[in-house]
């Protein structure tokens, strides 16, 4: 009977998941009927399985209810900020006014990051299609060999004696040396496509407009993309598809890049706030408090680095959990009198988000309790679990492909959330016990290190160790004849569940060799290089260079310069030959004229965003 039942509600899930593809009001209709059966799982997990037969099953046993009731608030949340009718509206209204070509300053935001990545993305700002523009490299790292570059190229240059506030004092001190109506703000490696400005000033028409934010895209591979080449980036499921959700309800997250600001708006809210190690976020919140909107365009214009190592992803995640947690003991959201209620909502879900990592921890660990030390988690028989748990659980997986198409799945999720949920939970106990306010900007460099990275996976191989250890406690119950021999298979399939997130985890902590001088921010080209009146294929060319054929090898010495002339345009491009890698020789782009540095940075971004295509 039991079978039956559930071969139904798979049928029927099954049946309606298909019809809601093609139905919004099909879509809505899921998601609430999940909602609704996942209800019902956790009234029967309150009324009859949390264990009351000593304190310690019963505490244990009501913190994972607890940690599975937080799931349900965020579940909840998910479904009514993706059919809530402000968010079925796809189209943002746009003012289009006669001649409107407002002054915009570029901030090229700089600190310790390769001088020639920030020449090129100061470079593609330089060549964007706008007249009234001007770029800024607001260097923070007081460079000398960066302030030659720009001096060099035409490029303004800000510096300051010192580095008080990190990125939100030097976009102040940036927005105190300038005047210009609009700010584009970009991070050193962001990449722009050439109508970036053009797309969002139609919308600055509305003076209550104060800010547009682009989606963070990237050209080269996170750690997790490097491990397994069938997942999508970590951040596309926010960045593509929840910041345009919040964005309908003027909640959008700012990401302190690829964002265009109205000057008289930051000067009203007094600048970048300088409370949190996350001033974007907090900026957005100030001016949605000020009763100013802020749009999300879900279109890809600029393209930058995300982190390689498992190292630099870390501390980047820990810096935006601090931050975050700082956001709300300082600004405190809820005495903003300027946010209406959803907004409210909205920002206080973004920080629930950060404690779901306790949540995680909590399901590693649990069955591992009831295998190890015979803690009764969870008192039921094994077939009333498989009918109230299994259901819910496959019609919330149905329900997230419904309106996350491809780029988030259960796996994918559990893979991800392994691996951050340790460092996520220190960061948030670290900042609620010991504020810390240090800003360390994530370094973006290319890691070629082949060794070894243990420190960084260290909490995932005491965790997967514990679990192989309590799933051998497992098999010795089943083979000496365990009372309770289901509940024993369940926790342990539960433990290998985890335990296949974990490995993932694990794997990260490998260094990885990159193919190509810049791995991803290669591209391939069909380009011709003259040298001595011999033609020369490129095979790869990135913002540092470009690769020939190896074949050639008789023509070049390691460390030699060497002058190109571009078939097409005839410039001359001065390189240093660098080595010799895989099939290919390398060189260096050195000292380029100001025409050859604008018309390779023209083509570079270019040919990037051509190929770097991420849609969905």
């Amino acid at each position: 009977m039991e079978f039956i039942y559930l071969s139904a509600i798979f049928l029927m899930s099954v049946v309606l998941y298909f019809i809601s593809k093609k139905n919004m009001k099909g879509r809505i209709f899921f998601s609430y009927l999940t909602i609704i059966v996942l209800v019902i799982y956790l009234l029967w997990r309150a009324i009859f399985t949390i264990p009351r037969d000593n304190f310690i099953s019963l505490g244990f046993g009501t913190l994972l209810y607890l940690a599975e009731f937080l799931g349900l608030v965020v579940y909840a949340f998910f479904v009514y900020l993706f059919t809530s009718k402000e968010t079925m509206k796809n189209k943002v209204s746009i003012n289009e006014g006669d001649n409107f070509q407002p002054s915009v300053d570029i901030f090229v935001c700089t600190y310790n990051e390769d001088v020639k990545l920030v020449a090129a993305t100061a470079l593609a700002a330089k060549n964007l299609k706008y007249p009234n523009k001007k770029v800024y490299i607001c260097d923070d790292g007081n460079r000398e060999e960066l302030q030659d570059i720009a001096k060099r190229f035409d490029i303004n240059y800000i510096r300051r004696d010192t580095n008080e506030h990190a990125k939100a004092g030097n976009i102040n001190h940036a927005l105190s040396c300038t005047q210009s109506d609009l700010i584009l703000i970009l991070d050193a490696d962001f990449i722009v496509k050439k109508n970036i400005i053009f797309e969002a000033v139609p919308y600055f028409n509305d003076p209550n407009v104060a800010l547009i934010q682009y989606p963070q895209t990237f050209y080269n591979k996170d750690p997790f993309q490097l491990l397994r080449k069938n997942l999508y980036n970590e951040q596309d499921l926010f960045m593509r598809f929840l910041e345009p959700a919040l964005s309908k309800k003027n909640a959008l997250i700012h990401v302190g890049t690829n964002a265009i600001i109205r000057r008289t708006s930051l000067e009203k809210i007094g600048g970048i706030p300088t409370d949190s190690i996350t001033e974007d976020m907090a900026t957005g919140m100030l001016l949605q408090n000020a009763g100013f909107k802020t749009l999300f365009l879900n279109k890809v214009y600029a393209l930058g680095i995300t982190p390689y190592s498992a190292k630099e992803l870390i501390k980047q995640r820990k810096r935006w959990a601090q931050g975050t947690m700082q956001i709300f003991k300082k600004i405190k959201p809820r005495k903003l009198k300027g946010l209406t209620f959803i907004q409210k909502l909205c920002y206080y879900n973004a920080y629930l988000y950060w404690f779901t990592s306790f949540q995680k921890i909590i399901f590693l660990l649990a069955p591992t309790l009831f295998l190890v030390f015979n803690i009764f988690i969870v008192k039921s028989d094994s077939w009333h679990i498989l009918l109230f748990f299994i259901p819910p659980l496959f019609m919330i997986n149905l329900a997230f492909r419904l309106f996350i198409p491809k780029v988030r799945t259960f796996t994918s999720s559990h893979i991800y959330d392994c691996f951050v949920a340790p460092y996520h939970a220190s960061a948030i106990i670290a900042e609620l016990f010991n504020h810390q306010k240090m800003f360390n900007v994530t370094t973006k460099d290319l890691d070629e290190n082949k060794g070894y990275d243990y420190k960084s996976v260290l909490p995932h191989i005491l965790l997967s160790l514990w679990i192989i250890m309590s799933i051998c406690f497992g098999v010795y119950k089943l083979s000496v004849g365990s009372p309770y021999v289901w509940g024993v298979i369940v926790t342990m399939l539960w433990s290998i569940y985890n335990l296949y997130g974990l490995v993932y985890a694990v794997l990260l902590g490998k260094g990885r060799e990159i193919e190509n001088d810049s791995e991803a921010l290669s591209i391939t080209t069909n380009e011709t290089f003259i040298y001595k009146g011999i033609k020369f294929s490129i095979r790869y060319m990135s913002y540092n260079g470009f690769r020939i054929e190896k074949g050639v090898a008789k023509y070049f010495e390691i460390g030699e310069n060497y002058d190109f002339e571009d078939e097409e345009s005839g410039l001359k491009i001065s390189t240093i030959c660098t080595g010799i890698r895989d099939k290919s020789i390398v060189f260096s782009f050195n000292q380029l004229e100001k025409e050859t540095a604008m018309r390779l940075a023209e083509f570079y971004s270019e040919k990037l965003h051509e190929i770097k295509r991420v849609e969905f």
